[in-house]
């Protein structure tokens, strides 16, 4: 079986998507308790990575 077209630069893209969502939560674990504006911040940029994962543009991923 053939893999698909442009699997590895969706996989590589879907990977840099990962370690993003990683690094908020990351950023935010710390200060949950001392600073509800990091956490926020964090909750907020996860959301947003994961809102453009959603929306499903694939073609402006790769490009």
């Amino acid at each position: 079986m053939q893999a698909a077209a442009n699997t590895e630069a969706l996989d590589e893209h879907m990977k840099d998507v990962i370690v993003a969502v990683k690094r908020a939560v990351s950023s935010a674990i710390p200060h949950i308790k001392d600073d509800p504006k990091i956490v926020d911040k964090a909750i907020d940029d996860c959301k947003e990575i994961l809102d453009l994962v959603m929306e499903g543009n694939v073609s402006e991923w790769l490009s």
